[in-house]
């Protein structure tokens, strides 16, 4: 991990982030619990994906953590190295990236199936990407790195 990196761990219905210098945060929702809880769907509902993200922006606002330029996310976590681009070790997505994957889920979800190439497959994926994706938007990570540790 370089200096201004996090990593980022999937529990069932938990996300943990483990900062620079044993700072840890543990946000109460995972992908697991949101696909139960918000996409019943696959792909899932526009108002299933509006739900997830509420339930994801709930959970970042309650612990307190700040926007701020925080580098990037590193991960070995399966859910996340599951998504097109993230697959191989030391492969990384921008946040540019993570959001092109999310408006290709969310054109699925609108019902175009031209979309569905690219597109996070099942609910679970989903919901790791829209974990990942509001994370990245909220917190200020720039990209998100895969790493085989």
């Amino acid at each position: 991990m370089n200096p201004s990196s996090t990593r980022l761990h999937f529990h069932e219905d938990a996300t943990a982030l483990r900062f620079d210098g044993g700072y840890n945060v543990t946000l109460p929702v995972g992908p697991a619990g949101l696909a139960r809880n918000a996409l019943r769907h696959d792909p899932p509902t526009p108002a299933e994906l509006e739900r997830a993200i509420d339930f994801v922006e709930e959970a970042l606002t309650r612990s307190r953590l700040a926007h701020g330029a925080r580098g990037e996310l590193v991960t070995s976590d399966p859910a996340l190295l599951g998504l097109p681009g993230l697959d191989t070790t030391d492969a990384s997505l921008t946040r540019h990236d993570v959001e092109a994957l999310f408006q290709s889920l969310a054109s699925r979800a609108l019902g175009m199936p031209a979309s569905a190439a690219g597109s996070p497959q099942g609910r679970e994926l989903a919901a790791a990407l829209i974990i990942l994706r509001e994370c990245m938007h909220h917190l200020g990570f720039d990209r998100v790195r895969a790493d085989a540790a």
